[in-house]
């Protein structure tokens, strides 16, 4: 039977703040949904408010293991919420408005909220278990099995396992929200998450998608696009302030990454390129000190690739820049260069592009990874993939849209071409899918990359290879754009089919690397199937089972 892994994904979030418009409450058997304007809206906005990972959608879906994340909502989502031309259209939209109410009004502190989601999945367990077979993971529980025990037992009677993720460092944040006040003991909030015996994380992002005044961490990657923000606009979704990491942000990881029992990943999605960057520097001097914690790998749990080095990006100036001030605070505008990856055989839209966006991952940072042990899980949000207008998408200027970058990392690293450390940058010494089937293309075109990135960097010993570091990290439940034909998790099935046809293409056609193969082939040059089967089910379901045996055995086994 088909199974499958999801390095990241929510399974009650859309429950916790949702309700039925004419009801109220939400059953666990209930999906979110959308109905007539919403609707409509929804399905402009890309399909972000529908339910995409509901328990329901998970009992019937090959889903066998994951990692669901559990974030508070942010001030800048409570902000202003779809209001089209100057229209408050809200109201269409079936979200418990009381949630966003006291974040918005500062009723309530992020780490209180936190906890209050934490309750809230914790009281579903029995419901969860008994009527959609789906449990939670905690190392207590597996503490003195051997792997081989482990795997058996993860298999066992269809359960659906999954480990929790604490989605952005604002969780830790223990004051009111916007109240003035200063959150000035996080480490304190995240070691209280890790000595508790009633739940237990898997990893940390340390920054998510906004600038939250009261706990600045590190440097956040602007991460919503134009069209996102006719649904949910603050400034706040604009990076500002901050150059790499701040002390609070040392601490956190620190604290994060050293916990005796219970040690957190860290998982560098959403952070700032130049705190990426700090990160890893940060980490290397850590690790001198706490050489225990050197068996902790590097994650990205739900990412694309901007398809370039840093490198190259910096030194050859592959973007344009402008400044200006917002509320008397100088921001920068980072427009990069579109990247063609690869085509289809659409006459219209033939063209395939990255999202150059630094969200993304750069190619040293996809070595890093690797490096580390880490797993990088790649998003199903067709925008991180790349897709940009699903009806011209091919006819893209030199320019991609702008991303705001904080003033301080536009003059360290975009001006001056520095990176953390002050090092300045060196540069680098047949068949295609059809128009429905671009998005499964973009995804075959990253996995490619990675693995090519991984082979011309790394040294591979038997048996292992760049493809067991990749995952499905699909972030559904995540308010994104789902790719087409894998809408929701009952879907994810069927990609097995389709990487089966379009990897080999996207080996073939794409244009970074072109004298590097991800994939073995036959004298006659044919594809060597059972390396293509091999990757492929690695890809859905294999790496995430071993990353999960080891999380288990507190990451002291290596597999």
């Amino acid at each position: 039977m088909e199974k499958l892994f999801d390095f990241h994904f929510h399974l009650l979030f859309k429950h916790y703040i949702g309700v039925d418009l004419q009801r109220g409450e939400l059953d666990l058997n209930e999906d979110l949904k959308t109905t007539g304007v919403a609707n409509l809206l929804n399905d402009v906005l890309g399909g972000p408010f529908d339910s995409q990972s509901s328990p329901g959608k998970v009992k019937n879906s090959a889903l066998a293991l994951g990692v669901t994340g559990i974030l508070s909502v942010e001030h800048a989502f409570a902000n202003r919420i779809l209001q089209v031309a100057g229209v408050d259209l809200s109201g269409v939209l079936p979200l418990k408005f009381s949630i966003f109410e006291q974040t918005r009004r500062s009723q309530v502190s992020y780490y209180q909220e936190f906890k209050n989601q934490v309750d809230f999945h914790l009281k579903q367990e029995a419901e969860l278990k008994e009527r959609y077979g789906i449990r939670f993971l905690k190392r207590e529980d597996w503490t003195g099995k051997t792997p081989q025990e482990i795997e058996t037992g993860l298999a066992a009677n269809g359960t659906k396992w999954l480990a929790f993720s604490m989605e952005g460092g604002h969780n830790l944040s223990d004051v009111p929200i916007r109240k003035g006040a200063l959150s000035r003991n996080p480490e304190v909030q995240l070691r209280e998450i890790q000595d508790r015996t009633d739940i237990d994380f898997i990893s940390l992002n340390l920054c998510h998608l906004s600038y939250i005044p009261e706990q600045p961490l590190g440097g956040f990657a602007q991460g919503l696009n134009k069209m996102s923000q006719l649904a949910f606009h603050s400034e706040d979704f604009m990076p500002k302030l901050g150059l790499g990491l701040t002390e609070l942000g040392k601490k956190v990881i620190t604290q994060a990454l050293t916990h005796a029992a219970k040690p957190i990943l860290l998982d560098v999605k959403h952070m700032s390129l130049y705190t990426r960057l700090d990160f890893y520097q940060y980490r290397e001097k850590l690790l001198v000190q706490y050489p225990a914690a050197e068996r902790l790998p590097i994650i990205s749990s739900h990412t694309g690739f901007t398809f370039t080095t840093v490198a190259d990006y910096l030194e050859r100036k592959q973007f344009r820049s402008s400044h200006s001030v917002v509320a008397g605070v100088p921001i920068s505008l980072v427009e990069p260069e579109n990247r063609k990856i690869g085509r289809t055989n659409d006459l219209i839209n033939r063209g395939l592009f990255a999202n150059p966006w630094t969200i993304n991952l750069f190619d040293e940072e996809i070595v890093e990874i690797m490096q580390s042990g880490g797993m990088m899980g790649i998003s199903l949000d067709q925008r991180i993939l790349g897709a940009s207008n699903p009806a011209v998408d091919s006819a893209r200027d030199r320019y991609y849209e702008g991303e705001f970058v904080a003033r301080a990392e536009w003059e360290r690293m975009f001006r001056d071409g520095k990176l953390p450390g002050e090092e300045r940058a060196e540069p680098r010494k047949s068949l295609t899918p059809s128009k429905q089937e671009r998005h499964v293309m973009l995804l075959c075109l990253h996995l490619v990359h990675a693995a090519r990135v991984g082979y011309a960097n790394l040294n591979w010993v038997e048996g292992t290879s760049p493809w067991n570091h990749l995952c499905i990290g699909s972030d559904f439940d995540g308010l994104i754009n789902p790719i087409n034909g894998c809408e929701d998790v009952t879907q994810l099935g069927r990609l097995r089919g389709q990487l089966m046809v379009y990897l080999p293409q996207a080996d073939k056609y794409l244009l970074p690397n072109p004298e590097v193969k991800a994939l073995r082939y036959n004298p006659n040059g044919t594809v060597n199937r059972a390396f293509l089967e091999q990757v492929i089910q690695d890809f859905l379901f294999g790496n995430g089972q071993r990353f999960m045996i080891r999380y288990l055995c507190n990451w002291h086994t290596v597999l």
